[in-house]
């Protein structure tokens, strides 16, 4: 499989899997097996949709890098989540509905652990009514993404609990699944704003914004759901360098002072912090789509650095694929290819598969082992330019020497990846 922007689509080429609608018509536009002709292309690009997955006889090995059922099922997680909880707003989740909502999250962290490596940091963009379950959901995919990555370091992190019940994804997934709640309650334009704004576009924080953290805390408070995912609901825009919110004073009694900082934060709120920056900067000023190394770019920002835990920044820098695997690329020389290998070390250096898009020349195609393979780590003098029918080339950042904590935290970041339990 291999996917193409809308502008890279060619007659004779044939879709992948089902090219789909967004927003308020959501749906199939054109079904899998289809052999695109102008019309449809046209059809594809006057429905504003962006990218389209085709098959290709170069890239078979790749056919699992689409993830349609997965966004399928946060699209319809999100539709219901919406109107369980934020249609009207329901100012108090019982038991039963978060014993529900979790068996849902176990199958979804199942699904997401064994398809990590197509992991890609976006999935579809809804209705804005749907916004903030949408943006929930794919903070829960990156964030499970990040702690898959980051297990010895979440076990160090979470000394007082056995191995097993520190790497409970369970726990980070259903906080990150809820931790925008309290927005239903506020105002769209509180729906639609995130902190990071204020920082790297100016944007002025919209009244009443930080009150969504407590909100949220409060419809969890009598569900019997893990005390570390509601801290997550609670705490997600506490910053490392202690510049972030709410003030625990009053909500401790005053045995806490002032907002947490550094590891005084779980280490799941750490992550979900990170996660929901990222998720946030993949929409601009209009609430369009960006490209995901834009976002990805905006993170690495030196005027947000301190907000997070830099080992978990860094993990989600390198490791999260700047350019999926399978997408579409143009490299500086006018050649086109298949992203087939990330690169943890300068993330918009990927490994590329050279292919030819002329769909006359696809029954001579060589087979995927037999295509030239332009590896960008040692091609200093080739960049990609586009990706996916976007332009990317003013977006390509470099990454410093990753640091000797996060060397470390690479060597003993494997301690095996458990399945959570159904029960």
């Amino acid at each position: 499989m291999l996917l193409c922007g809308t502008r890279d689509l060619r007659p004779g080429m044939t879709v992948g899997i089902p090219v789909m609608q967004i927003g308020p018509e959501a749906g199939e536009f054109i079904p899998s097996g289809t052999i695109l002709d102008e019309a449809a292309i046209a059809a594809i690009r006057q429905a504003c949709i962006g990218s389209a997955w085709v098959s290709h006889p170069a890239t078979n090995d790749l056919d699992e890098a689409p993830l349609w059922d997965l966004d399928q099922t946060l699209h319809d997680l999100a539709h219901r989540l919406h109107y369980d909880f934020a249609s009207p707003f329901n100012a108090r989740m019982t038991a039963t509905q978060a014993l529900e909502v979790r068996t849902e999250v176990i199958s979804l962290v199942c699904e997401i652990v064994s398809r990590r490596r197509f992991i890609r940091p976006v999935g579809l963009r809804l209705d804005p009514e749907y916004r903030i379950f949408e943006h929930s959901l794919n903070v829960a995919v990156l964030s499970l993404f990040i702690g898959i990555e980051l297990e010895a370091y979440i076990v160090r992190e979470r000394p007082r609990l056995s191995a097993a019940e520190a790497r409970d994804l369970v726990s980070l997934a259903f906080g990150a699944v809820f931790h925008d709640l309290g927005k239903a309650a506020l105002s769209p334009a509180v729906q639609a704003h995130h902190s990071v704004y204020e920082a790297i576009r100016g944007e002025r924080r919209p009244d009443q914004y930080e009150e969504h953290t407590t909100c949220g805390y409060e419809v969890l408070r009598d569900t019997g759901i893990a005390a570390s995912a509601r801290q997550i609901v609670l705490n997600h825009h506490q910053h490392f360098d202690g510049g972030g919110w709410p003030n625990m004073a009053p909500l401790t009694n005053g045995r806490q002072r002032g907002p947490q900082s550094a590891h005084g934060i779980h280490i799941f709120s750490r992550i979900i912090a990170v996660a929901d920056a990222l998720d946030a900067l993949m929409m601009d000023e209009q609430g369009r789509p960006r490209p995901v190394v834009a976002a990805m770019r905006d993170l690495a920002d030196e005027r947000i650095e301190a907000w997070f835990d830099p080992v978990v920044r860094e993990v989600a820098l390198r490791r999260l694929p700047v350019f999926p695997i399978g997408a579409l690329v143009r490299i500086s020389d006018g050649r086109y290819g298949a992203v087939v290998r990330r690169n943890s070390l300068q993330p918009c250096r990927p490994a590329v598969r050279i292919l030819d898009l002329d769909c006359r020349h696809w029954d001579i195609h060589p087979v995927a082992d037999r295509c030239e393979t332009v590896d960008l780590a040692y091609r200093q003098d080739l960049h990609i330019v586009r990706c996916a029918g976007e332009q990317v080339e003013h977006y390509l950042f470099d990454l410093p020497a990753a640091s000797p904590k996060q060397r470390a935290v690479d060597a003993d970041s494997r301690l095996g990846v458990h399945l959570p339990q159904s029960a």
